[in-house]
Formats: structure tokens, C-alpha cells, sequence
């Protein structure tokens, strides 16, 4: 039975919303191919469009504001002229990975995550500005069509040790999303009107370290050593 949470997903940057009738998913189900990808990306490619991903799920408030904004007729009419857009279902953070691993990335950090492609070199372009779109609902209709129809993108160059340095990281992330997601599932098929002291204490200790490890990434984008060291988290404990 679904409900409303009651409380802030701080590790999303997302709160969660009423559960979307069939009628209003935005993200319902959708997953893309590796070769659906390819075909998305060459449409985007032959239209001389950028191709964006939109990484998200109906529960999460924000993943659903992004959402509603995009649909807004004279936004989305102005959007599409300048992208091939394609969501992507995330489910209870089981699913997205193959999609991220598609373009080098080895796991999103937060719902929804926006990523714009370079059609012809699939390239991301904006992995630095990834977590701003987490916090989707508290941004105005100005700042979306500053960001989307008006900025420039630009990557940033990733050194190889910080590569070894994200997959690694990653890893730990997404065997936080793994715990997290069976208990956001089970807390959202229950009876229960509020979540337990442990989900809450997980929720937020997941949220500071997927953070940190973003923003190290970003920050030591051209670092060949002296990369941070990360305690060991509740999730990883036997």
C-alpha cells in the first residue's frame, strides 16, 4: 500500500511524494537498452540535438517536479529543440546502473540526476552540475530555462586515478542504495506511518557519504594521488 512518506530522503536531496496514478507516472517502468541507447543517441545526433537521460522515479518529490517542468507546453516545446530526451525508472535504486555504466559513470548519486550526452562522442557533459538537479522542486521556472535552454556545457577532464578512485567509491555507494532501497520498499508497502529510528539513521548516513564522494570526485577531477579516505560505513559491516 503506498502513502505518503513523512520525512526528507536526505540522502536523494529528494523528499518523497504520493505515490503517481498510473494516469501521472512520469517514471514508469522505463529502461533503456545498450542498443535503444545508441539508437537515442544518433536521433539525437541527426537532429544536431544534446541527448539528455533523466535518472529518476515517481516517488521522489523532485524526480516529479523535474518532471511537470519538462511538460510545461512552452517549455517543453522549447526544450525539444535543443534535446532527445529519454527517462529512465530507477525503481527503488535497483535500476539506472547499466544506463550510467553505459557512458562511463559508474553509479548516479541522487534522484533525479540529469545527464546531457554529447550525441556524436557520448561524452557527458555536466556530471560536475549532477547533484544540482537532485533539489529539483525548490528551483524556479527561471533557473530551469537559464540552466536547460540557455547554458553552455562544458566536461571537465577526469584524470585515470581519479577514474580507479569513483569505481571504487561507487561501489560502496551502490551497496548503500542496495539496503536503502529494500527499505524504502518495504516502508512504502507497509501499514507504517512512520519509519524506524534505523531507516532514518541509514537515510542520513547514506546521504552524507554519497555527498562527500561526489563532491571528491569532482573536486580531485585531475588528481593522480592523496585521494580521501572514507571510514567504513553501517552497511558495510558484517
Amino acid at each position: 500500500m503506498y502513502r505518503p512518506i513523512l520525512f526528507f530522503l536526505l540522502f536523494l536531496g529528494c523528499s518523497a511524494a504520493h505515490a503517481a496514478d498510473a494516469s501521472d507516472a512520469y517514471f514508469n517502468g522505463q529502461s533503456l537498452s545498450p542498443d535503444q541507447l545508441e539508437q537515442q543517441q544518433q536521433l539525437a545526433a541527426q537532429q544536431n540535438k544534446l541527448f539528455m537521460l533523466v535518472l529518476g522515479a515517481d516517488w521522489c518529490q523532485d524526480s516529479r517536479a523535474l518532471a511537470e517542468q519538462f511538460q510545461q507546453p512552452e517549455f517543453a516545446q522549447q526544450l525539444a529543440q535543443r534535446f532527445v530526451v529519454n527517462y529512465v525508472d530507477v525503481g527503488y535504486l535497483e535500476h539506472g546502473f547499466s544506463v550510467t555504466n553505459y557512458y562511463g559513470q559508474p553509479t548516479y548519486y541522487g534522484t533525479p540526476t540529469v545527464i546531457i550526452i554529447d550525441p556524436v562522442t557520448g561524452r557527458v557533459l555536466n556530471k560536475s552540475d549532477w547533484q544540482q538537479w537532485t533539489n529539483a522542486a525548490s528551483y524556479g521556472e527561471q533557473a530551469y530555462r537559464i540552466y536547460f535552454l540557455e547554458q553552455e556545457f562544458e566536461p571537465l577532464p577526469f584524470s585515470a586515478a581519479n577514474k580507479a578512485f569513483e569505481d571504487y567509491q561507487a561501489q560502496r555507494v551502490r551497496a548503500g542504495f542496495a539496503v536503502a532501497g529494500d527499505m524504502l520498499e518495504a516502508y512504502m508497502e507497509s501499514s507504517a506511518t512512520e519509519p524506524s529510528a534505523e531507516f532514518s539513521e541509514l537515510w542520513a548516513e547514506l546521504g552524507r557519504f554519497r555527498n562527500q564522494v561526489f563532491n571528491d570526485v569532482i573536486d580531485y577531477h585531475v588528481a593522480s594521488d592523496e585521494f580521501p579516505n572514507y571510514p567504513e560505513q553501517s552497511w558495510e559491516k558484517e
